[in-house]
């Protein structure tokens, strides 16, 4: 993904999320409530109506906190469609069609969520900086870039639990780069590595990852 054409959410994030939640803000059963006394099904409409809203205010506000994909579809599973089947009999194509319509773009502000994450990791504590005017800037490959003490001890921690131990240098990638394409051409650089599978699901993806390989040959990689 490239953040500096995309941003850090797709552009239709916002406006889907804002009619995701007015189609399920049951004003009609909320201004019917005012004049008579409702019925049991309007009732459950109601309180599923509110749990729905509530799962959607909390999915947008943990967003930025994702860090894994394979985390946020086990919480679908295990959290949200429950509760989606446990609110609602049965839902109207319509309410069907928003709810399907907020995940798609969901998943697709989560996958970027978790990319400018994973690039957070792997800078170690370093951040990029405009000059080199800071006094404890330095300059690598001729990108000016400072420690930050907090997120280094953040990040330090986030390495250790995976097992990687002590990690100083850090990998500053490219904002015009993808995540894919560093790993791939980083492997191909290596000594070590005769070979690169690459899981491919779509035809696209396997004419990028020859595109990469064919760059990194000539670069000199083998």
């Amino acid at each position: 993904m490239h953040y500096h054409q995309y941003g850090r959410r797709p552009a239709a994030y916002q406006p889907i999320l804002n009619a995701a939640l007015s189609h399920f803000d049951a004003d009609a059963i909320l201004e019917a409530s005012r004049e008579r006394d409702l019925t049991v099904e309007e009732r459950e409409t109601l309180d599923g109506c509110k749990l729905l809203r509530d799962m959607i205010h909390d999915l947008d506000a943990t967003l930025d906190t994702m860090k894994s994909f394979a985390a946020y579809e086990e919480y679908l599973i295990n959290v949200a469609v429950p509760l989606m089947y446990g609110s609602f009999e049965e839902l109207d194509e319509e309410s069907a069609g928003m709810l399907q319509l907020f995940f798609r773009v969901h998943g697709m502000a989560v996958r970027m969520a978790v990319a400018r994450w994973t690039r957070d990791v792997m800078l170690a504590g370093w951040k990029r900086v405009d000059s080199i005017s800071t006094d404890d800037a330095e300059v690598v490959d001729d990108i000016s870039r400072t420690k930050d003490t907090k997120q280094e001890k953040a990040i330090a921690e986030v390495w250790e639990s995976f097992g990687f131990g002590d990690f100083a240098g850090g990998y500053d990638v490219p904002e015009d780069v993808t995540l894919q394409d560093f790993a791939l051409k980083h492997l191909l650089k290596g000594d070590a590595v005769g070979g690169v599978v690459v899981g491919c699901s779509r035809p696209e993806h396997v004419l990028e990852a020859l595109r990469t390989a064919d760059l990194s040959c000539d670069d000199g990689e083998q």
